[in-house]
């Protein structure tokens, strides 16, 4: 089991519609590649560093069908059930505390969040929370980008496709500017 395998078994489960599965195995993937980015970091501190570095990717891919290049906020329930209610939170936020932490020890998501292949955001009046699939395709893209992985590799490495354009994951594990170049922030 490598980090190349758990990026190549998220997006599996991403392209069969097997959102939760595949958060699971990306966060696994995430946190491993913030231990080797962050290596004097917990791995809370690790992870909120890489997804703070990563930002500009996830970004870029996760709200490309919106005209959307920069980090969200979001209006979503406080986990500690000692303070219920509504905080905002940044996007390393939701992604660590709320996506990884929920998916790595409830092997689950809440259930008021909810990914979907289609192209939207949505926050319902019940409090759930509907995101794209594509943030989670940049979280991927991200890990792949990082340079302390670009001894990773995929057998049948999957296509990525952002736009018209189309790639193989394996020609972009470690080598963050080819990524950027690729989704158009260089």
């Amino acid at each position: 089991m490598s980090i190349g395998s758990q990026v190549a078994d998220a997006m599996k489960k991403l392209s069969d519609g097997r959102f939760d599965d595949a958060i699971v195995t990306a966060s696994v993937a995430l946190s491993a590649t913030a231990r080797l980015e962050y290596p004097t970091d917990g791995d809370k501190a690790a992870c909120r560093n890489f997804l703070e570095m990563s930002l500009p990717i996830i970004s870029k891919i996760g709200w490309e069908s919106f005209g959307v290049s920069k980090p969200i906020n979001f209006r979503y329930r406080r986990l500690d059930s000692r303070k219920p209610g509504i905080a905002v939170r940044t996007m390393p936020e939701m992604l660590y505390d709320v996506v990884r932490c929920t998916a790595i020890h409830e092997a689950k998501l809440p259930d008021n969040l909810i990914f979907t292949s289609q192209p939207v955001i949505h926050l319902g009046n019940d409090g759930e929370l509907i995101l794209p699939i594509d943030l989670i395709y940049g979280l991927l893209i991200a890990i792949v980008a990082s340079p302390k992985n670009a001894d990773q590799q995929i057998k049948r490495s999957p296509k990525f496709s952002f736009g018209s354009k189309s790639i193989d994951v394996n020609e972009l594990w470690g080598d963050r500017d080819k990524v950027e170049s690729f989704i158009g922030i260089k």
